[in-house]
């Protein structure tokens, strides 16, 4: 993505949205004879930036915005809403970090939430000079693209310090090597023989 004296180059736009982010999350502390899972559901106020790749194309990525800008709620498997105290329970369990997520921290150094579909991540590796490799020649600065069964992209990781970084979906969690993100991620019916690798072009 393009730089500016090594700093992602953005542009504010003044436009604010909220987005919702929901996970599941496992928990055993409301019946002592039962474990349950929840759905935890985070909406959050975010205000739409434009970043560029080295060619010029403008790609939308979401700026946190200022303050407690995010409103936490918590459901059961029959998607009944939990009360405040079971709500309370729950997140306090979560070390969460929505400032941004995988894809903001593999391209936009962990500034922004950024959304990617295929075309997107498709354009910025033809603009910002990436080339294929595998995993055994991956060098540093270096990303992995992880595709579902249905070739969707899932999610995103960058080699740093010789090791691959990624984060962690909505959680303050950075995963270290290809194995935590395949175990992590095995719900996601991630296809591990579909996962791409680029290094960046030298110059």
């Amino acid at each position: 993505m393009k730089r500016i004296n090594n700093k992602i180059d953005y542009n504010e736009t003044w436009r604010c949205e909220l987005l919702e982010r929901s996970e599941r999350y496992y928990y055993p502390f409301f019946n002592q004879d039962e474990n349950i899972w929840v759905r935890v559901s985070f909406i959050t106020g975010y205000q739409q930036v434009n970043v560029y790749t080295n060619k010029g194309t403008v790609l939308t990525a979401h700026q946190k915005t200022q303050g407690p800008s995010t409103y936490k709620m918590v459901f059961d498997l029959d998607n009944k809403r939990m009360n405040w105290e079971q709500t309370e329970a729950v997140v306090k369990q979560i070390r969460f970090n929505n400032q941004y997520n995988c894809h903001g921290f593999t391209f936009l150094d962990g500034l922004f939430w950024f959304l990617l579909n295929n075309e997107m991540v498709d354009t910025i590796i033809e603009e910002d000079d990436y080339h294929a490799c595998t995993l055994e020649t991956l060098k540093e600065n270096g990303i992995c693209l992880y595709y579902n069964t249905q070739n969707e992209l899932i999610h995103s990781a960058r080699m740093r310090d010789g090791i691959i970084l990624s984060k962690f979906g909505i959680n303050d969690v950075i995963t270290q090597g290809e194995p935590e993100i395949l175990e992590r991620y095995k719900g996601a019916n991630l296809d591990p023989l579909k996962t791409r690798y680029f290094n960046v072009s030298e110059l």
